[in-house]
């Protein structure tokens, strides 16, 4: 199969013009030199899919889906919005909320929780925590991760929101906060329950959000290890996710099991700037669902290239900022753009920018600054905004003395 072609030109602000709106647009209230705006779409998460290709697997699966995470792009898609419960997938929101009480300092992976009579009361997969114990949000969060542990997503619930309901709310919201619109939670665990259900395509869009939190692989990876509880009592756990020895990519995933959910699995992989998540859900049996998420991956990694074209890390210029305490500040994408294409295929790829040479502070951190477009033969793909890589406060009248006197010196 032949490589995909990716041509990548970096254009000047001067030679947009011919693929612009002529609507004049500027920076900074003293801009002296206009230039135009594109009327560009923001990037999405739901980018435009390439059909099925003709070498798609045949999933057998009540419902599956195929999400390149970096991009956003849908490769595969059957029954995808389909509600039908998800059994342990659930769990994926209740680490959502988990991991965004992490990155909001509302605990961290040493503060206690001690487990109550309702948390260790759970049945099926569980840690067989012991009730009126103390653990760690390390340990309960390790144990929901390998073990899909339903003991300790309870502990975890009750903790954070005083209350199993409380959490559940948050979890509902994680997942509205994320465009799942077919998706709704009645507990924290995947247990059978009356009005609970989701659909392929909203698992891909929740694992892709947990996907970004920096504390998404930290057990993924844990095939089997040995839960220490407070009374020196050990319990074995063993991970649910076959794939993270069977698949070498294999960056993680969650499965679950009910007799109305059947089988299902969500799992991602890596290859390059390839990052697939293969959702299935309602397989006849584990090693169906098994396989055809592996068939899933594979077809991603076959047939698709990705290329990351904006880098979020790295500066596009630095200009000089006007009545203000710093000289100038450097400007950088707020944020990545992937591009991804199926191979054999050539893509004409140009990168503009419209950046003034000059702002005017105060300029915050998510100060739109400039833009940066993606184009396709002409065609606006994406606009990105230019943002200050630290805030600038405006200069003070002695501030400004200051300077004015401290060039003088120079002179």
């Amino acid at each position: 199969m032949n490589k995909t072609k990716l041509f990548v030109t970096l254009m000047t602000t001067a030679a947009i013009g011919a693929a612009a709106t002529a609507t004049p647009w500027c920076v900074g209230k003293d801009c002296q030199t206009p230039v135009h705006a594109v009327n560009a779409p923001a990037v999405t998460n739901d980018a435009v899919a390439p059909a099925n290709l003709p070498n798609a697997p045949q999933i057998t699966a009540k419902a599956a889906f195929l999400l390149e995470a970096n991009s956003g792009t849908v490769l595969y898609a059957k029954d995808a919005e389909a509600r039908l419960p998800i059994a342990s997938m659930t769990k994926v929101a209740t680490l959502g909320v988990i991991y965004q009480a992490l990155a909001d300092g509302k605990i961290t992976m040493d503060t206690p929780v001690t487990v109550s009579d309702n948390a260790a009361s759970m049945g099926g997969s569980q840690a067989f925590l012991d009730a009126g114990s103390t653990y760690t949000v390390k340990d309960l969060v390790q144990s929901i991760v390998v073990a899909s542990a339903n003991d300790s997503c309870v502990a975890m619930a009750e903790h954070l929101a005083g209350s199993v309901p409380n959490f559940v709310a948050q979890m509902n919201q994680f997942a509205r906060d994320v465009g799942a619109t077919n998706t709704n939670f009645v507990n924290c665990t995947g247990l059978p329950a009356t009005g609970a259900y989701s659909c392929a395509k909203d698992m891909a869009k929740m694992y892709q959000a947990i996907m970004q939190s920096p504390h998404y692989g930290d057990f993924n990876h844990v095939w089997l290890y040995d839960l220490t509880h407070p009374s020196g009592r050990v319990t074995g756990l063993t991970n649910t996710n076959k794939l993270i020895k069977q698949y070498p990519s294999c960056l993680g995933g969650k499965t679950g099991f009910t007799n109305e959910a059947g089988h299902c699995i969500t799992v991602a992989a890596q290859s390059g700037d390839l990052k697939p998540v293969a959702v299935i859900i309602g397989a006849s049996d584990s090693k169906t669902r098994f396989r055809e998420s592996r068939e899933l991956l594979d077809y991603a990694a076959q047939n698709f290239t990705n290329q990351l074209l904006v880098d979020r890390t790295l500066p596009i210029k630095t200009v000089k900022t006007k009545n203000a305490v710093l000289d100038e500040v450097t400007l950088y994408p707020a944020q990545d753009f992937y591009y991804l294409t199926a191979k054999g295929t050539d893509a004409n790829i140009t990168i503009a920018t419209e950046i003034p040479d000059a702002i005017t502070a105060p300029l915050n951190m998510d100060t739109d600054c400039g833009k940066i477009y993606v184009l396709q033969d002409g065609k606006v793909l994406a606009e990105i905004a230019a943002l200050p890589n630290l805030p600038v406060p405006a200069a003070n009248y002695w501030q400004t003395v200051q300077k004015i006197v401290g060039r003088s010196q120079l002179l």
